[in-house]
């Protein structure tokens, strides 16, 4: 693993407070190029119909931005990656909500720095460099009205018989515009990461066969907030995401574990997130 990845990854897992906050105090010096476009890949304008407009119809900008979710529509940072500099594709969504939509935007534009800035301490010689690049996809889930889930696959190349990928969720309060962490979720999250932890760990098992190795799915799946960092919201319950090499072998690829809501009900969410009328508390009737 290259050092100019090694720096990069310690920026890349951002789904804690004091690593989201470390992103957003990132370098901005230089003014990212920034371009438009529809999800459908055709050129567009971000002018021709303002995503945070209040007479702006969520409707009209789904049809816009080609998504299927109303208001989504994807921007990107492009950076050609002339000479020494990295080639940068980082596709992003904005989604109609001004603080939301800053706080993608300063983290994407972060990334984008980061990355630049840490190709220029690549140990290679200046004709033996391979050429850097960083490319990034995302999906979204909503799980409700209240809620929004995206999550990121950052592919980078710094070097090395392939590249790696880092995946990244954000999970953003539609009423407060802030991000939403464990703690937000779960009025129990040690409990909820013990549950998580168990699921994952029967249905892994189950599902990777001969790639299993016992060490490696035992050790990723530790209950911390680190191991189950990457988790999004679903209408169903929740995601979780782990990281190539986190639970199996680089040949068995990145793994999801979909858990359904009711078997999370010990931990307590809070129910409101997935549109549900949340449980009285105790001794209380509704």
């Amino acid at each position: 693993m290259s050092r100019a990845f090694r720096f990069l990854a310690v920026f890349l897992l951002c789904a804690s407070p004091i690593q989201a906050a470390y992103l957003a105090s990132g370098p901005r010096n230089s003014a990212p190029a920034i371009l438009f476009a529809s999800s459908s890949g055709k050129g567009g304008s971000a002018s021709a119909l303002p995503a945070n407009s209040a007479e702006t119809p969520r409707e009209a900008a789904a049809i816009i931005a080609g998504s299927h979710l109303p208001n989504i529509m994807e921007q990107q940072i492009l950076r050609p990656g002339r000479g020494s500099m990295p080639e940068i594709h980082i596709s992003y969504p904005s989604v109609g909500h001004t603080r939301i939509d800053a706080d993608i935007r300063q983290w994407a534009t972060s990334i984008a720095d980061t990355f630049e800035s840490a190709a220029s301490f690549s140990h290679f010689l200046p004709e033996e460099s391979p050429h850097h690049e960083i490319w990034s996809s995302y999906s979204v889930t909503e799980p409700s009205a209240e809620v929004l889930s995206i999550t990121f696959e950052v592919w980078t190349y710094t070097g090395g018989a392939h590249g790696n990928l880092d995946i990244i969720t954000l999970n953003y309060s539609l009423l407060t515009g802030r991000r939403l962490e464990l703690v937000d979720i779960f009025e129990y999250p040690d409990t909820a990461l013990e549950l998580m932890s168990a699921w994952a760990y029967e249905e892994l098992s189950r599902r990777l066969g001969g790639l299993r190795q016992e060490r490696m799915l035992r050790d990723g799946l530790v209950p911390t907030p680190e191991n189950f960092a990457s988790l999004s919201l679903t209408p169903q319950g929740i995601r979780m995401r782990f990281q190539p090499y986190q639970v199996a072998p680089w040949a068995a690829g990145a793994q999801k574990v979909d858990m359904p809501l009711e078997r999370l009900l010990p931990a307590r969410p809070l129910l409101s997130l997935w549109g549900k009328k949340d449980a009285a508390p105790s001794g209380k009737q509704n």
